[in-house]
């Protein structure tokens, strides 16, 4: 029998993601250059979105403007959040129950499970900074990495 073997995540090591919202969604040529500014400066981002504010979850918004005391940003703003599995398995758990026939069938879409996914990681009440500027983005970045690296030398 073969078996495969299963990626082990450090559990001290941390991702996050980057949602960049704008009100009608970016052009592909400025997402790509934030996106090309932001992985070339930090390490830790494991996933970066291009989230339209009028497309997105209104409750959502309203809990990320609340918790961060209703900022007046700029387009795009950049919204951080950790990237936590447990999260992202209770989503798809979610999902598999809520759907049982379709998961017996095999019948649940990888869109379905991309936007249970989205749910777990753009949880807004997680959000750890919502800002329009790239220097804070990528300070907070290179911070939250140098608490990564010192807390597994210790």
């Amino acid at each position: 029998m073969l078996f495969r073997k299963k990626n082990k995540v450090d559990p001290n090591e941390k991702w996050y993601s980057i949602g960049i919202m704008s009100e009608k969604g970016l052009k592909d040529e400025h997402y790509d250059a934030l996106t090309e500014q932001i992985l070339d400066q930090a390490d830790n981002v494991g996933l970066i979105s291009d989230l339209i504010k009028k497309e997105w979850d209104k409750e959502q918004i309203e809990i990320l403007e609340k918790k961060f005391d209703y900022p007046v940003l700029g387009s795009p703003a950049f919204i951080i959040n950790e990237i936590i599995q447990e999260d992202i398995k209770r989503e798809t758990e979610l999902l598999e129950k809520k759907h049982k026939w379709k998961k017996f069938f095999g019948f649940i879409s990888l869109a379905e499970y991309m936007e249970a996914e989205n749910r777990a990681i753009y949880n807004f009440n997680h959000a750890l900074l919502y800002t329009d500027s790239m220097e804070e983005v990528i300070g907070f970045l290179n911070e939250k990495s140098k608490e990564t690296v010192s807390f597994n030398l210790n």
